[in-house]
């Protein structure tokens, strides 16, 4: 013969499911709702005018940028990479400018819920810089 030993059921008052349902509810709605933002070194900003790209020195930025679209799952701007060419070197270097269209993309949680773009995109109208390297894919990350 088997016995089964049963516990007996607790039930929480619906009044405490409700004070849940609740919490669980307003915590969802305040992380959907957490605007999108984009990173500029150690802040997160909404449609920034400059935007650094090379935080260690500041010598590649975007800046005039006015944005045609923010806070969707992709943002757009046109504006200006300004980069220093550092010859002979950095200090020495001399500014040269390029006219681009900017696309951030790739939406992440930063700290909780700030929200950013990760992923900026530029695509060059005219001409773009002559170098070997490519100038056209920046990860910006979290701020800090």
């Amino acid at each position: 013969m088997i016995f089964a030993v049963l516990a007996p059921q607790r039930h929480l008052p619906a009044g405490a499911l409700i004070a849940v349902a609740v919490l669980i509810a307003v915590s969802a709605s305040a992380f959907a709702s957490s605007p999108l933002k984009i990173t500029n070194c150690n802040t997160a900003v909404s449609r920034p005018k400059l935007l650094t790209l090379s935080c260690g020195d500041g010598n590649t930025v975007l800046k005039g940028l006015s944005w045609s679209s923010f806070g969707g799952s992709t943002a757009r701007a046109k504006g200006t990479f300004l980069m220093n060419t550092c010859e002979p070197n950095c200090a020495a270097g001399k500014d040269v400018s390029f006219k681009v269209n900017v696309k951030a993309t790739n939406p992440r949680t930063c700290k909780g819920t700030v929200r950013v773009y990760n992923r900026v995109t530029l695509q060059f109208i005219g001409h773009s810089p002559s170098e070997a390297n490519d100038f056209t894919r920046w990860t910006l990350g979290c701020p800090t």
